[in-house]
């Protein structure tokens, strides 16, 4: 069982040091904060600029927004996840893991279920920063749980139908489109 632990956080680390030599992929990193900074520095101002000028009010929007928020943060970590899966199947370095004890389960945890953990611990992050309007935990933590689950099945369908990188990412464009 020790083992089985290092083996996933050995692989986990190789990983990370492969998302910090990608650009798009360490850039998807802090997009989660970064678009929740946009959306509680930026939407309050457009809303006052948009009630003054036009008598139209984005409160009763905020709940929207919020929820947006909440559901993309894992949607993009989930997609960083899909890329990497992709990239260690288009250079077959899966297949290496397959016939390693790195294979199966440490890796699958590796590649989603630690990344998806960490989803889910950026959503309650997100949502307590960001969010617009006030949300109770309770309800925080159940938004991030049921996001976080459509992350992993985002980055499990991606992985699945796209052929390479390039489907990837078309797929993971198309299908966040959709999903909203």
């Amino acid at each position: 069982m020790k083992k089985t632990f290092h083996t996933t956080f050995k692989l986990f680390s190789i990983g990370f040091r492969q998302i910090v030599r990608d650009g798009m992929l360490f850039a998807m990193l802090p997009s989660p904060f970064l678009i929740g900074a946009f959306f509680k520095f930026g939407i309050p101002p457009l809303n006052e600029m948009l009630t003054e000028k036009l008598h139209f009010s984005l409160l009763p929007w905020y709940g929207f927004v919020d929820a947006l928020l909440l559901y993309m943060t894992p949607m993009l970590l989930g997609m960083v996840s899909a890329f990497m899966l992709l990239e260690e199947r288009d250079e077959g370095i899966i297949d290496f893991y397959n016939i390693t004890p790195a294979g199966g389960r440490p890796y699958y945890t590796a590649r989603l279920g630690l990344p998806m953990l960490w989803a889910c611990v950026c959503t309650l992050l997100v949502g307590t920063i960001f969010t617009l309007t006030n949300i109770s935990f309770i309800v925080l933590i159940i938004s991030s749980l049921v996001s976080t689950a459509s992350g992993i099945l985002l980055t499990l369908g991606i992985s699945h139908f796209a052929k390479n990188r390039v489907e990837g990412l078309a797929l993971s464009k198309l299908s966040v489109s959709f999903s909203y």
